[in-house]
């Protein structure tokens, strides 16, 4: 299991701090892939459904954290779920984890926390 914060991620805060992009509304997206995710991955592999709103929120002086509840639109094996920039856009942070097996209309609420230190 990893959580990673990926090349495309890094850019994008790159770009935040020099005002060289707005900050946007950010969305969670989820997958059944198999394998670790990584720092070159751009997106998550075997999505599983349409990504859904993650609002943002300060919850410290040097953290930023992203929540969203997705619901199963069939029965799904979830092993992995990654933070967008937007609905098309390419991944910025990313975690894969032991299958959560779900039945239709089932839900999970993720949370992104990124850590500055």
């Amino acid at each position: 299991m990893a959580t990673v914060f990926t090349g495309c991620g890094t850019a994008w805060l790159t770009q935040l701090q020099n005002a060289t992009i707005a900050a946007t509304t950010y969305f969670l997206g989820w997958g059944e892939a198999t394998g670790t995710v990584s720092k070159g991955a751009t997106a998550i592999d075997s999505p599983s459904q349409a990504r859904v709103s993650a609002p943002s929120s300060i919850s410290a002086f040097n953290q930023i954290q992203w929540i969203a509840v997705q619901t199963a639109s069939a029965a799904r094996s979830v092993t992995i779920a990654g933070l967008f920039h937007n609905t098309s856009g390419t991944l910025l942070i990313a975690g894969d984890f032991t299958v959560v097996p779900l039945q239709t209309n089932d839900r999970i609420e993720f949370t992104v926390t990124l850590t500055s230190s």
